[in-house]
């Protein structure tokens, strides 16, 4: 899981009350529940930096109590509707309502406000700034039911199962891992097309900045009063397949930097119990890429 910087603000940038602000989690707090209680060892550890373990997402002062509320009420049909039975059978149908398309809408909105709050969006042009500051404005607005419709600003909702076959493909011995275990959040970009990318394990979810190529997506655009999300065949551009590829080896190259100590204590914790270990989420996918890729699934990449 990558970290996020802290960006200042003074008043809600939500509801603009300027009352005292509620310590935000910015990837949802059952996320990271998950994560730990489907691992090998009970810990998890952050992308940027894989020496630490932690207990907790990141937080930052960022929203008023009734706007945290509001997105708390969306996290929770989410989690209880959506992402804890995906995560449970990767086969299922799940159906959503209108809580789907704002719990979206709310994720790649404090996304995007943080990463344009503290600068990092210089990849962008000045035209797609504009884009940005419009797609904020149209996904707040949703949230408060001031339109119907993100409009241009697409959200979507792609669920991954664990993969059986590499044939084909040029993927990194890693990808099961990255698919079933990744939490990170990313604004991605080109000259023709900005996205925000938030993965939630399973399930990621993007929103469209920029997207000139629409039509490509097929299945994976969330609706706004009710849909489903699996039990159907997902279409998507070949050049954001090419993206996912890029993260899954960024985050091998990030657990390649692991000490040898720290190494060894995950090694020690996972022999400590090795009945919950072998019945981990961490396991089946790890089982999964050496499935897969033969020995190379357990070689530790250059850095």
């Amino acid at each position: 899981m990558n970290s996020f910087p802290i960006v200042a603000v003074q008043a809600c940038p939500l509801c603009c009350s300027s009352g005292p602000l509620c310590e935000s989690h910015i990837i949802p707090h059952f996320v990271i529940q998950w994560l730990r209680e489907s691992s090998a060892t009970g810990h998890i550890r952050f992308g940027e930096t894989p020496n630490l373990r932690v207990q907790d997402g990141h937080k930052q002062p960022l929203l008023c109590a009734t706007c945290e509320g509001l997105l708390s009420g969306w996290e929770r049909e989410t989690a209880e509707r959506l992402f804890k039975p995906y995560h449970r059978d990767s086969e299922a149908v799940l159906f959503y309502g209108p809580w789907l398309a704002k719990f979206c809408a709310s994720l790649c909105w404090r996304v995007l406000f943080i990463y344009r709050g503290v600068g990092h969006l210089e990849h962008l042009s000045e035209q797609q700034l504009k884009l940005v500051s419009r797609a904020l404005d149209f996904w707040r607005d949703m949230m408060f039911d001031r339109r119907q419709h993100p409009g241009e600003f697409e959200l979507h909702v792609l669920p991954v199962p664990g993969l059986h076959s590499a044939e084909g493909f040029d993927l990194p011995p890693n990808m099961n891992r990255y698919f079933a275990r990744g939490v990170e959040a990313d604004v991605g970009a080109n000259d023709k097309s900005v996205f925000v990318q938030v993965k939630l394990c399973r399930l990621f979810v993007i929103g469209f900045v920029q997207m000139p190529n629409a039509r490509e997506w097929k299945g994976t655009r969330v609706k706004m009063r009710r849909g489903s999300v699996g039990g159907q065949n997902y279409f998507l551009p070949r050049n954001f397949g090419d993206y996912l590829v890029e993260r899954a080896k960024h985050v091998a190259s990030l657990h390649a930097s692991i000490s040898e100590p720290q190494k060894q204590k995950i090694e020690a914790a996972m022999r400590k119990d090795m009945d919950r270990t072998a019945s981990s989420d961490t396991f089946e996918a790890m089982s999964q890429d050496v499935e897969m890729f033969g020995p190379a699934a357990l070689r530790r990449p250059k850095q």
